[in-house]
């Protein structure tokens, strides 16, 4: 049985932090408009406060996905310095899906992650997919999913003129990856197997799951934790960033499915079959987090059916801390950036 507890040790500098961050406040009575205005404001303070490379040409733009459906997206497109630091060979493409539970969030939410990886030679898609509750639970992921399908289609039929109309320069199609932070790792996990199902397993090349919902809380297979500690979703139920009564109102407005889904609920629901056409992965987990077990047991699950693996633990952190720019500053956060550039080259992206 995994034992994963003595991750939640409180990082000293953390600590530290903790005691300058304001509190949100959130009560059973919040709605989903008081949990929009938070995240819409952390996003614009983390991006005001990003030092890192700009060596990139950021636009908007929208892509038709179906049925006269378009969702729109920021395009981070390299600029002549990010080329020629990579000899000038044909950029990588990443689409990049924002957190936010489902309800919340935009594509200033990463904003600054995307930046800093278009300026490594990758062109990034930040896709604005539609929320929930005012949209089905599906729609996040079939919105991403679209976008990924209709931009790579462009490329394999060499549509240059319509890649053009929307801002993304000539990429290596054999050469996708995608990158998704908390609710946006759940929406990745289902793009990956959405493409397998379709029989177009492949042409995804590797994910990033940050901090990412990999059950639903309900379905939390307890049994494969060591009865002598608690699981994640309790010991961290009141943690920093994240906290349960949070998922729960996460869970509840996206209007998740009752039963086990395989979407939803890869962990447990997922068969071997599909997991195992899963490409390389890169998981990071942090300590602190209601959501570290069914992560950390997800990556193990995949370790076991020999998909390509990477797991990087942010013991004493809390959910997602080290996407947000404006913690950077923190040791554990340069460790956190150094791994992800690790990561990335042994992925291939750049």
């Amino acid at each position: 049985m995994a034992s994963y507890a003595k991750y939640s040790k409180i990082a000293p500098e953390f600590d530290q932090l903790l005691k300058t961050l304001p509190v949100a406040g959130f009560t059973e009575d919040s709605t989903v408009e008081d949990y929009r205005k938070v995240v819409d404001a952390l996003g614009a303070f983390q991006d005001a406060l990003y030092t890192g490379p700009k060596d990139c040409d950021v636009t908007g733009t929208a892509i038709e996905i179906s049925n006269g459906v378009s969702i729109p997206v920021k395009v981070y497109a390299p600029n002549e310095t990010a080329r020629a630091a990579a000899g000038n060979r044909p950029p990588s493409i990443l689409f990049h899906v924002h957190g936010g539970g489902w309800v919340s969030g935009g594509p200033e939410f990463g904003h600054a992650h995307c930046l800093w990886f278009s300026s490594h030679n990758v062109v990034v898609v930040n896709v604005d997919y539609r929320l929930c509750p005012e949209n089905p639970y599906d729609t996040p992921y079939n919105d991403s999913y679209g976008v990924y399908r209709a931009i790579h289609q462009a490329a394999i039929n060499r549509e240059y003129h319509e890649l053009e109309n929307w801002g993304i320069p000539e990429f290596d199609a054999e050469k996708v990856y995608f990158y998704g932070t908390s609710a946006g790792g759940q929406i990745v996990t289902a793009c990956a197997i959405l493409d397998i199902e379709n029989n177009r397993a492949g042409v995804i090349k590797g994910l990033f799951l940050h901090a990412t919902t990999a059950v639903d809380v309900h379905l939390f297979p307890t049994e494969k934790i060591s009865s002598d500690e608690e699981p994640s979703m309790v010991q961290n139920k009141d943690g920093p960033i994240l906290t349960s009564m949070d998922m729960a109102r996460f869970t509840a407005w996206r209007n998740s499915p009752p039963d086990a889904d395989r979407y939803f609920s890869p962990l447990v629901a997922l068969s071997d079959e599909v997991l195992k056409q899963f490409p390389k992965v890169y998981h990071e987990a942090y300590g602190m987090d209601l959501l570290r077990d069914g992560h950390l047991l997800f990556a193990e699950r995949m370790k076991g059916l020999g998909v390509d693996t990477r797991v990087q633990i942010h013991s004493g952190y809390p959910h997602s801390l080290f996407s947000m720019m404006s913690a950077w500053h923190l040791e554990g956060s340069k460790v956190a950036l150094n791994k992800l550039e690790e990561a990335s080259r042994w992925m291939g992206v750049f």
